[in-house]
């Protein structure tokens, strides 16, 4: 990973202010780079230093959001500031470091199986469901922004750069042909930038797609010969998921996923507690 300088500068400054020990870069976004710090003590933690100057609507956004999140599924946030350097303003976070990975690490290594999917599944929704109580979606769900404290631990949820506070005006333009996220994750409404539609069921979607992949490796709406592209455009185009994924969750007693990836909103789970309810049950309803 490739380290901008001046970004690097400022991290090892800020981290001088604060007492801190900076490490090496460990992750780069659209908005921020992220560095792995200690305290005095010894404690990691994660130094998001964000590319932008200055603060802005979504980076507010951002922080506003993760603040009011208080799940042990969700990032722990310590704090937000400002540092000043040759006239310029960055804004930066700390926040607790996850030792244990991302999940698509994990997966890297072998595709879960279909009793540690089901785990996942329901340390995911609870977390969604929170996240979902406050008015939030966080439109950026993948196996990159889940996290685990340590390997083979509970689901962590990271990376709120992208979330929609329901509650207030939306950041994204409405004549944009394309909302934000990650289109491979995304539901048809993001994609289509259909903002009307958008509620916690679009992070339903996605956490249906990045279920399915960490597990059959697939996409849901993935057809045999087609590339990436092509299935994002299926599921733009409001196509059904594939027959092969219906078969595969079918056997496997995971018909929560079916649902959870339907093309409408309407036709997903309608609250996040008869999401929670149907993992629950096992997933065979």
């Amino acid at each position: 990973m490739s380290t901008d300088p001046q970004l690097q500068a400022v991290a090892q400054a800020i981290c001088a202010h604060r007492g801190l020990v900076l490490g090496p870069e460990v992750g780069e976004g659209a908005f921020k780079h992220t560095f792995h710090v200690h305290t005095s003590s010894g404690e990691p933690r994660a130094l998001k230093v964000y590319r932008r100057l200055g603060a802005n609507a979504r980076t507010q956004r951002e922080v506003d959001a993760i603040t009011r999140c208080t799940h042990p599924g969700v990032v722990r946030f310590e704090l937000i500031d400002a540092w000043h350097d040759g006239g310029k303003e960055y804004v930066y976070s700390l926040e607790e470091y996850l030792a244990g990975g991302t999940l698509t690490a994990r997966t890297n290594k072998a595709q879960l199986s279909v009793v540690d999917l089901r785990a996942l599944a329901v340390g995911l929704v609870d977390a969604v469901a929170h996240i979902a109580g406050l008015d939030l979606v966080h439109r950026d769900l993948k196996p990159d922004n889940i996290m685990f404290r340590v390997s083979g631990g509970p689901p962590v949820i990271v990376d709120f750069g992208l979330v929609r506070d329901l509650s207030q005006s939306s950041l994204t333009k409405t004549w944009l042909p394309q909302g934000p996220g990650t289109p491979y994750y995304a539901p048809p409404e993001q994609l289509n930038n259909e903002k009307a539609l958008i509620d916690w069921r679009a992070d339903q979607f996605a956490l249906g797609v990045l279920l399915t992949v960490s597990s059959l490796g697939e996409h849901p709406y993935a057809l045999a010969g087609q590339d990436p592209y092509q299935t994002v455009d299926r599921v733009a185009s409001r196509e059904q998921p594939s027959p092969e994924f219906v078969a595969w969750a079918t056997a496997n007693h995971l018909h929560p996923l079916i649902r959870m990836v339907a093309p409408w909103p309407i036709e997903r789970f309608r609250t996040a507690a008869l999401l929670g309810a149907a993992w629950a049950a096992g997933g065979s309803t």
